[in-house]
């Protein structure tokens, strides 16, 4: 039986970023209050792991802080899949305190940082993405990386079930590892969502555009992340009179480049 490893991240007034193995796992750049919950087995490696956390106040257009209150509370929770890990399963908490860990407004500063060790019988085996090649993107990778992301987005606009589960294979297999689910039993749930969105009489993507996208590397440049031009997710779309949206993180293995998460 695998450990389920679970950030909780409780934000208020400030843009903060949250690492893994320096994989992005949670940011808000909006200062909003918001209480989230991320799973972080998907990106949890057996053996050292390393959580980063950086954050700086909100500012209005001239770099002054805004006023208000300004909170973070990172909390990282480890237990038995399938179980409420309860206070005893804590395995880390940090509170910020601005007058301990003062930050400058407009820069992103490191406040806090946490090593723990995952052992093999709590990890979930090792992730396709660990054996890619560090280095960061060139120019053709970043043709090919707008061509992946264009190929999902054509899958869905076209509602091709089989299109999609065939770009999304890899990550839909390590995802099910991540979560102890079977792949039939994975693959039965994407089935179930996806049909749901492509029953919507108003199912519907934006347009993709390629020249409005951007890309963020991470470990080392094994992962990259595709979004808009100001963060977002790169595919977005509406179905059943609500918004949804379509990650894109992606790995080089054998020469191309595929969906990783």
């Amino acid at each position: 039986m695998s450990w389920m490893h679970v950030l909780q991240v409780e934000t208020t007034g400030l843009v903060v970023t949250v690492t893994l193995n320096d994989i992005e796992v949670f940011a808000d750049w909006e200062g909003a209050r918001r209480i989230t919950q991320t799973l972080l087995d998907p990106y949890v490696v057996e053996g050292d792991n390393r959580l980063n956390v950086a954050l700086t106040p909100m500012t209005d257009d001239e770099g002054r802080p805004l006023g208000g209150d300004t909170t973070l509370t990172v909390t990282l929770l480890r237990g038995e899949h399938g179980r409420d890990p309860g206070d005893e399963g804590r395995v880390a908490r940090f509170v910020w305190n601005p007058t301990e860990t003062p930050v400058e407004p407009g820069t992103l500063t490191g406040v806090w940082a946490r090593q723990f060790t995952v052992r093999p019988e709590h990890a979930h085996g090792r992730w396709a993405w660990q054996d890619a090649p560090v280095r960061a993107p060139d120019e053709s990778d970043a043709a090919a990386l707008v061509g992946l992301t264009g190929e999902i987005h054509a899958a869905l606009t076209a509602r091709d079930l089989g299109a999609v589960l065939a770009l999304t294979a890899l990550r839909d297999r390590e995802l099910a590892r991540a979560t102890e689910l079977s792949d039939d039993e994975m693959l039965e749930g994407l089935r179930d969502l996806y049909g749901g969105w492509f029953a919507e009489p108003d199912f519907a993507l934006a347009p993709f555009d390629p020249g409005a996208l951007a890309a963020t590397a991470f470990a080392r440049g094994r992962l990259v992340r595709i979004t808009d031009a100001w963060g977002g997710p790169a595919i977005q779309g509406f179905g059943g009179g609500r918004r949804f949206a379509f990650t894109v993180i992606a790995t080089r293995l054998d020469g191309r480049w595929m969906l990783a998460r």
